[in-house]
């Protein structure tokens, strides 16, 4: 009966930990980019919720002005 070597290594408690460091480091750069992308994000929502105020603001006086002129001159 013969029997076959593992031709796998053995894994290590140190070639893990250096992996899972690794692993972190890696997922800590992605999500300071995605933090720094979602604030961007958010202030542009904030700057085009703001021009959408004023522009409702505009209209709602030129509609306003177009019903008094109607109706009381």
């Amino acid at each position: 009966m013969t029997q076959k070597k593992q031709s796998s290594q053995r894994i290590t408690v140190n070639s893990v930990s250096n992996a899972l460091d690794t692993h972190e480091k890696v997922c800590a750069e992605r999500w300071s980019h995605a933090y720094k992308r979602f604030d961007r994000i958010e202030s542009m929502i904030t700057s085009n919720n703001a021009r959408l105020w004023w522009i409702a603001g505009v209209l709602i006086s030129l509609l306003s002005s177009l019903v008094v002129k109607a109706y009381f001159l």
